[in-house]
């Protein structure tokens, strides 16, 4: 409890660069004049909320290009935070596997959180 706590206090100081790397990706991909719709972005956040696997959510994301739901560029960019997201949890966690499946997916979760809200925001903008 005590380490999740810690990890937790990591994770909050990340979060303006969480905000400002979810924001980048929906401004440079021109994601909120795509066909992209929201909700789209809210599966993905849904499943991420259900899920500790990052594998999961990386399937979901191609399926969702394959499909045409999700733009080949947002979905790109997505697939690379995603990673960047997980250099950043391997930093916090400090070679501890456990905290860093943690770590990973609460940093994920955000991003889609941010990532979410910045759509909306320039769509309905």
């Amino acid at each position: 409890m005590i380490a999740e706590a810690k990890l937790l206090q990591k994770i909050e100081t990340e979060l303006d660069e969480i905000v400002r790397l979810a924001e980048k990706c929906v401004t440079d991909t021109g994601a909120a004049n795509s066909y992209l719709e929201e909700s789209q972005l809210r599966n993905l956040q849904n499943l991420a909320s259900a899920t500790y696997s990052v594998a999961a959510l990386e399937n979901y994301i191609r399926y969702q290009m394959s499909r045409e739901k999700i733009p080949d560029q947002v979905g790109q960019q997505i697939l690379k935070d995603i990673q960047q997201l997980g250099n950043k949890a391997r930093e916090l966690a400090g070679g501890n596997p456990e905290a860093l499946r943690w770590a990973r997916m609460e940093l994920i979760r955000l991003y889609l959180g941010f990532l979410v809200r910045k759509f909306v925001a320039e769509r309905r903008g």
